[in-house]
Formats: C-alpha cells, structure tokens, sequence
C-alpha cells in the first residue's frame, strides 16, 4: 500500500470520528435537557417512538454550513471549500450512516455517482487542508 493511500485512509477516519463525536455531543446534549423522568419510563419511550431522533438532523440549511459543527478549524476551512451537494452527501454518508444506493435513491443520482462524488469530495478536502 503507498503512503498516499495510507494518508488518504488516516484522513477518511478523521473525518469519520469528527462528525461521530458531533453526533455523540448532540445527544449528550438532549440527554441533559431530560430532567427527572424515571430511567425506565425513558428507555421504554425510546423503544416505542424514535421520532425524537430526528431532532439530532442536521437540516438542509445546516448541512450548507458544515463546517460550523466541526471542531477542528484546519479541518474546517478545508470543508467549508466544498459545494452543498458534496457537503450533503458526506453528511449522510458519515453521520446519517447511509450508504451510496441510499443517498443515490434520495438525490436521484446512482450508486456509482455516489460514490465518485463521495471519493473526490474527500480527497479535495485532502488537498485542501494539506495545503493550509
């Protein structure tokens, strides 16, 4: 394997645990806004009605701006380079846990477009914060 490849893959798992411990943040978040609801009563909700997950979604506005929810500022101004689309997609690839026939089916594109877009946006984030 070349070191670029190594690079690119040190990289994708930076970016992947960014927006996983964006996700994790949010929902510790919502957990302390729960006040005083017995343990039991909110595991029960939980396994009946997920609908509050949808609470921790980005909307399409936000995910314009993704750069905002992101800690490191290098990594930032890398991402704040890309179009909405490219933004879009990284967003429900890595923090809606779609996969590419997923998000092709909601962008209308196909699976391999998907996964193109995918493939170059992370490397002109690459590029981008290797060059600042």
């Amino acid at each position: 394997m070349s070191s670029e490849q190594e690079v690119t893959r040190m990289f994708i798992r930076y970016v992947q645990q960014a927006l996983k411990n964006e996700r994790i943040n949010r929902y510790k978040a919502s957990l302390r806004q729960i006040k005083e609801i017995p343990l039991e009563a909110w595991l029960l909700e939980e396994i009946e009605d997920s609908y509050h997950l949808d609470e921790f979604r980005l909307t399409d506005e936000e995910i314009e701006h993704l750069e905002d929810f992101i800690e490191s500022e290098k990594l930032s101004k890398a991402v704040s380079t890309l179009s909405s689309t490219d933004k879009t997609v990284l967003y429900q690839y890595y923090y809606g846990e779609l996969n590419d026939v997923e998000i092709g089916n909601r962008s209308g594109k196909t699976s391999q477009g998907v996964n193109k877009r995918r493939r170059r946006t992370l490397a002109r984030i690459k590029e981008a914060y290797e060059n600042m």
